[in-house]
């Protein structure tokens, strides 16, 4: 058996042993410890006595999330994860960086651990992407096929308008909700490089994945159907504040609302970004909600 055959192995029987907690699904964080499923005081944790066998830089054992992103950084399908940014000294950031991406290299599962009060929740996670310009990766949970790519600016095209239609995954907590998908999120990231589609801004935690054609119109979470967005600019394009016309790809304002410079909409000619722009999803937004917003 290799080291890291050897290792996944080591990592699934922590998997069974620690569901099987009286308390299974929150654990307490004595729990954790006792297992080596986290060391504390970081955000990665690298256990370098075991894992360094594989590499250098080791491989990370799991991820800490604290809640302080959006609500779409993390649903049941995974987790969009940002890169650690301290001010530790010395490299400690960068090789807690390399020892996560190592988990997709050697298609190692890492487990994500996440605070409930005085409690932790726990998930098996598997790192599906990374990007180091956004500083940001993918944890997919159990479920989703280890490895898979759903983005690649390469060879993504523009898809009929079947794929912006269709259910959406639900979920029970006190009342159903639409899931918020991060997977989409890095997604949207990607194909916009990271900076706001009217504004420029490119703070990776101030920017949204907004949707073309609303979840609740039927709008799927393709690449298609997706905007970035900062987030008061998402907010006007959700409350029919604006709109997009697609036929011309200008910005064009709510009659007696404000206007773009009122809401800093800084870019309102918006050709330059058309390739970038599903004229399918921008025409249903424009004439079924926007314009008929406007009559009403």
């Amino acid at each position: 058996m290799t080291n890291i055959e050897a290792e996944i192995l080591r990592r699934l029987n922590m998997w069974e042993h620690i569901q099987r907690s009286p308390t299974w699904p929150l654990v307490k964080a004595a729990e954790i410890r006792e297992l080596s499923l986290y060391g504390g005081a970081s955000g990665v944790w690298v256990d370098k006595s075991v894992t360094q066998l594989i590499s250098p830089e080791a491989v990370a054992v799991s991820v800490l999330h604290t809640g302080k992103h959006y609500d779409d950084d993390y649903d049941e399908t995974g987790i969009l994860y940002h890169y650690p940014t301290t001010m530790r000294a010395g490299l400690r950031d960068t090789n807690e960086i390399a020892a996560l991406k190592n988990a997709k290299l050697f298609n190692i599962p890492v487990f994500v651990i996440k605070d409930v009060g005085a409690w932790k929740t726990i998930e098996l996670a598997w790192l599906t992407d990374f990007d180091d310009d956004l500083r940001i990766c993918v944890l997919a949970f159990v479920g989703t096929r280890p490895g898979e790519n759903t983005f690649d600016a390469r060879t993504s095209i523009i898809r009929p308008p079947d794929f912006l239609f269709g259910p959406r995954r639900t979920s029970k907590v006190e009342v159903e909700r639409a899931e918020r998908d991060p997977q989409f999120k890095f997604n949207i990231l990607k194909r916009f490089r990271g900076r706001c589609l009217v504004t420029s801004l490119d703070v990776t935690e101030m920017l949204d994945a907004a949707h073309i054609i609303p979840v609740s119109s039927g709008g799927t979470e393709a690449v298609d159907n997706g905007l970035l967005l900062s987030a008061g600019v998402h907010r006007a394009f959700d409350a029919g504040l604006w709109a997009i016309n697609p036929r011309t790809f200008r910005i064009e304002t709510k009659s007696r609302g404000p206007d773009a410079v009122r809401m800093k909409l800084s870019q309102v000619d918006l050709n330059q970004s058309s390739h970038l722009l599903n004229r399918d999803a921008l025409e249903y937004r424009y004439e079924k909600l926007f314009i008929a917003g406007k009559r009403k």
